[in-house]
């Protein structure tokens, strides 16, 4: 048995701004997690670009949740914890990063 992070990546519902007053909209976890992977505050070299990429295409290609390796969500998390300027509607995605409970899975 191994243990590993899942992270849900359902979309939410924010508030956003408009003319006619707040409306409802969907914000989208995974398409924002894989954003942050690449973000510029993280100065990444060739390599750790390519290991990122690495983990950004696992999330993409996961449906409802990922389950990633220590090293795997140790690098997400770590993009978390540098990247700058996170505002309201970001709260439920950083929690869900930050606080990814830990999962025992059995290999087939």
């Amino acid at each position: 048995m191994r243990i590993m992070r899942k992270i849900d990546l359902s979309d939410y519902i924010i508030d956003m701004p408009t003319e006619q007053g707040l409306k409802p909209y969907p914000y989208s976890v995974k398409q924002s997690i894989e954003m942050a992977m690449y973000h510029p505050d993280l100065r990444l070299n060739y390599k750790d670009l390519m290991d990122h990429d690495r983990i950004a295409q696992k999330i993409k290609q996961a449906n409802g949740f990922v389950l990633l390796e220590e090293s795997e969500y140790g690098r997400v998390r770590l993009a978390f914890e540098s990247i700058k300027g996170f505002r309201k509607e970001d709260v439920e995605l950083v929690k869900r990063v930050i606080e990814a409970p830990e999962v025992d899975v059995q290999e087939k």
